[in-house]
């Protein structure tokens, strides 16, 4: 990988690492997990403060040139936009904090491969279980933390034989039963880089079980097959309409870092929608015209970087399409995996091309 020299074979660096390091990861995810149900920027404080000491040694001693050398002057670009904007520096400090988490977690599989799976994995197995529960709603019942569950699946889809299929089943499967239409749709997105095409048996089985799956989901979880849009496309076009509106210097510096959640609070109706569900429009909405043209350029260069593996670009694609109806970029923990997922897929497909 030209972006980043890695010096030497698959694992390397995590190879010979000791329990007394695992343990205390394990203990820090664990810890970031249980803060994310008081209000989430202490538990990416945790996410990126851990990752971030470990890797920055590497990274202090990798050569970054070419595309990635592209790729964080435009995460510095965008930094500097949200930093120069108006909105308080608390909630400067939150947008940065959330753009942070999948270019540290991409960072953090390329560096240290699979190694990252000791820490992140684990925790994970252990809090999901306790945590988990099944919810009513007016629409069924559903269970809870589908992007965690879904995070736990993109690790295993970049995990050895056994664990790979036994753990990616368990979270494949605890994503449909949450309903969320989103956490599937990615979940198929990522399955279609880990299908083999060119497989005879990949047709002849796959679309019986493709044409079962979607009868059993008809019945049994008829949500997934909902087209409403939850009250989504009237805010959104409240927001473009108020973008429209705005002076010149707004709509190329956006309202600032967190005015999308102060427009909201001061709406009765609200109340219960919370946030934008549209992350892309929300860089529009905050960071203007500028900001949005980094962060597309970023997508792309993303991509790009990615483009050697096919599993890596189809997780990447797969996190861009949930910002279009959710709120994924405050989602650390779900962010950190897909990166981590991302990197170790890019960096075996360079060991193999070797």
């Amino acid at each position: 990988m030209a972006e980043l020299n890695l010096r030497s074979g698959r694992n390397a660096p995590l190879t010979g690492v000791s329990i007394s390091v695992i343990l205390p990861g394990i203990f820090a995810m664990l810890v970031s997990l249980w803060l994310t149900g008081f209000g989430g920027m202490a538990a990416k404080l945790v996410l990126i403060g851990f990752w971030g000491v470990w890797i920055f040694p590497l990274v202090f001693r990798a050569r970054l040139t070419g595309d990635g050398l592209v790729a964080c002057l435009l995460l510095c670009g965008l930094i500097a936009i949200v930093g120069a904007g108006d909105g308080d520096s608390d909630e400067k400090l939150r947008l940065i904090g959330n753009l942070l988490i999948l270019p540290l977690g991409l960072v953090c599989g390329i560096c240290l491969g699979r190694g990252c799976l000791r820490v992140m994995a684990p925790a994970l197995a252990v809090y999901l279980p306790v945590a988990s529960v099944f919810q009513a709603t007016h629409e069924g019942w559903r269970l809870n933390h589908p992007f965690l569950f879904l995070g736990l699946f993109l690790l295993a889809c970049v995990m050895a034989r056994p664990a790979r299929g036994v753990i990616g089943a368990i979270g494949g499967i605890a994503v449909l039963l949450s309903q969320t239409r989103i956490a599937v749709l990615a979940l198929v997105i990522v399955l279609l880089g880990r299908v083999r095409f060119s497989h005879a048996m990949t047709w002849l089985l796959g679309i019986p079980v493709l044409l079962g799956a979607i009868v059993m989901a008809a019945i049994w979880l008829p949500r997934l097959l909902m087209t409403h849009g939850s009250g989504r496309l009237a805010f959104w076009q409240m927001f473009w309409d108020d973008w429209l509106q705005a002076d010149t210097v707004q709509q190329w510096l956006g309202f600032g870092a967190g005015s999308v959640e102060a427009v909201l609070q001061r709406l009765p109706s609200a109340a219960a929608f919370g946030a934008l569900h549209n992350d892309h429009f929300r860089i529009l909405f905050e960071t203007g015209l500028i900001g949005i043209i980094l962060w597309v350029m970023g997508w792309g260069m993303l991509i790009w970087l990615a483009r050697g593996s096919r599993v890596a670009v189809c997780i990447l694609a797969s996190v861009a399409v949930t910002m279009v109806t959710d709120n994924t970029l405050s989602y650390g923990h779900y962010l950190i995996c897909c990166g981590m997922a991302a990197g170790i897929a890019m960096r075996e497909a360079v060991d193999e091309n070797r």
